[in-house]
């Protein structure tokens, strides 16, 4: 058994004139990625290992989450196949870190994290008063009997869908 975390990145600046993966996070998303990071902390969920997609507001979401917590830096890693990935390609990198016993987390993007963590809850997981799925800094927690769960639909038990704007500081 191993535990899951699928999160969307922060809310990104659209008005920054920059080229996608180079677009920097939002002065709500800078809060919303230190209040999780808290709250995570808080709630002894912090991952062992984390796996960052290479665009800018991904890795802006880490830093600021790491801020009140502690993974170690051995166990960072940043991959450029997260950039825009289908929930495929998360699926093959998440069988290439995942350990037994282990919390990964995944930091990527939509539409792959939609895709994904519809995918995998055994049931329909909750949609935002909005109507969104994983919203920006969302994050989804799930426990797998093995990797390869992650192959059959359905095969997650989701714990918590916890989206920063929902919880309070």
């Amino acid at each position: 058994m191993f535990e899951l975390m699928l999160m969307r990145h922060a809310k990104s600046d659209w008005h920054s004139h920059m080229a996608d993966i180079d677009r920097p996070l939002n002065e709500r998303g800078m809060q919303d990625a230190v209040r999780l990071g808290a709250y995570l902390n808080k709630a002894g969920l912090v991952p062992e290992r984390m796996i960052i997609s290479s665009a800018r507001r991904t890795q802006q979401t880490a830093e600021l989450m790491l801020q009140n917590m502690s993974v170690p830096e051995d166990n960072i890693v940043i991959d450029r196949q997260l950039y825009l990935a289908d929930a495929e390609t998360m699926c093959d990198i998440i069988e290439l870190y995942a350990s037994e016993g282990q919390r990964l987390l995944i930091l990527a993007h939509n539409p792959g994290m939609d895709y994904l963590v519809a995918h995998l809850a055994s049931t329909a997981p909750p949609l935002s008063e909005s109507g969104k799925l994983m919203a920006t800094c969302a994050v989804a927690h799930f426990r797998l009997n093995s990797v390869a769960a992650l192959l059959k639909p359905g095969q997650g038990e989701l714990q918590n869908l916890l989206r920063a704007k929902e919880i309070s500081a």
